[in-house]
């Protein structure tokens, strides 16, 4: 008896031990998947003080008087004002004669060869002493921390440029890149690194001759993660359409935009030329039948708000109907948000057409 009773309890310690180390693995190997962020604090919740100085978003650090905010700018009159995430954000002002960076250091030092994806979100505050925009917003990574004097080789940026002004819009616009790293690059710093400012300005009314000239842009949600090219990087066939546009792997949260979709113009009619990508999405979705999506369609600004919104519903919807046709039988939602969230200005048809576009947000895997 006194045998028995020991044998189940060294079977069932040894169970524990088996189970304990299972869930350990499928913990870690899970993390592994996922891309670190290497910015620490990126979208400056973690504060040591009430200050209105970005120092007091540990460790940040800034050049100027770099603004934080812990709730809106009172001077935001936007629908959009306030931190994108969470309740804080940054600003940076620009002048002929002035301009500000925040830096910071990374969490790793970057490895050589390596690709990194660098995204930040920014948004230009709308009032009466904001006259002009910049052509560029964008990051710089450096060795060593930031100093006065500093250069800024072309090596060392993953910048935004548009030539008529980064704005188009009073919402969130991301600016993101990719960034190979020469290594050992330490530190990040925001800003525009043109050399002369004023050179960099669009005025946003050019009949305004002699108005001061200044920029002003909040910052908020920053990330840079090591890129998976099996992933992430686009092959094109012959014709120039992206080929390998499907994630390598879904995961809950994961958003991507289905490449080479086409709409006759003005309607939610689907051409014959988006049915390769649709095929291929819904071949993925079949192999992977527990995956839930949502659909989220997109437009440029075109018209009033509730136009927009419901072209970019029925085109998510004609997505929505093509995959049930083909055979899916996921969990999938669709949904559209107009042109709340652009991904570029809608200052140019190259622009427009950029925004004009379906996602799948992926919920659950």
């Amino acid at each position: 008896m006194y045998k028995k009773t020991k044998n189940s309890y060294s079977i069932f310690l040894k169970t524990i031990l088996f189970l304990t180390v299972l869930l350990f693995s499928v913990s870690v190997f899970s993390q592994a998947k996922k891309a670190k962020n290497v910015i620490p604090n990126p979208s400056f919740e973690e504060r040591k003080s009430k200050g209105t100085d970005i120092k007091a978003a540990i460790p940040w650090k800034g050049v100027g008087t770099v603004d934080y905010y812990m709730k809106p700018d009172k001077r935001d009159i936007s629908q959009f004002k306030g931190a994108r995430t969470g309740t804080s954000y940054a600003g940076l002002r620009f002048q002929a004669d002035y301009k500000e960076y925040m830096h910071v250091k990374l969490l790793e030092t970057l490895e050589k060869g390596e690709v990194y994806e660098f995204k930040m979100y920014i948004r230009i505050l709308e009032a009466e002493n904001v006259t002009v925009t910049v052509k560029q917003l964008g990051a710089f990574f450096s060795e060593s921390e930031f100093k006065i004097g500093m250069e800024f080789n072309e090596e060392g940026l993953v910048d935004t440029t548009y030539n008529k002004g980064i704005s188009g819009t009073l919402n969130w616009i991301l600016i993101q890149g990719d960034y190979t790293a020469s290594g050992n690059e330490k530190y990040m710093i925001i800003g525009n690194f043109r050399t002369k400012m004023k050179d960099d300005f669009v005025k946003k009314n050019k009949w305004s001759l002699f108005a001061f000239q200044e920029a002003y842009y909040y910052i908020d949600d920053l990330s840079l993660c090591k890129k998976n090219p099996e992933d992430e990087t686009p092959k094109y066939d012959s014709a120039g359409g992206v080929v390998n546009w499907l994630p390598h792997a879904f995961h809950a949260g994961k958003t991507f935009e289905i490449k080479n979709l086409f709409f006759e113009k003005g309607t939610a009619k689907l051409l014959s030329e988006s049915d390769k990508s649709l095929d291929e999405l819904a071949k993925m979705l079949i192999e992977h039948p527990s995956t839930s999506i949502q659909l989220n369609g997109h437009m440029d600004k075109f018209g009033d708000e509730v136009a927009e919104k419901q072209l970019s519903k029925e085109r998510a919807k004609a997505v929505y109907d093509y995959l049930k046709s083909h055979g899916v039988t996921n969990q999938m939602i669709f949904k559209g948000l107009g042109s709340s969230q652009p991904v570029a200005p809608n200052d140019s048809e190259e622009y427009k057409a950029k925004n004009r576009r379906v996602e799948v947000t992926v919920l659950k895997e």
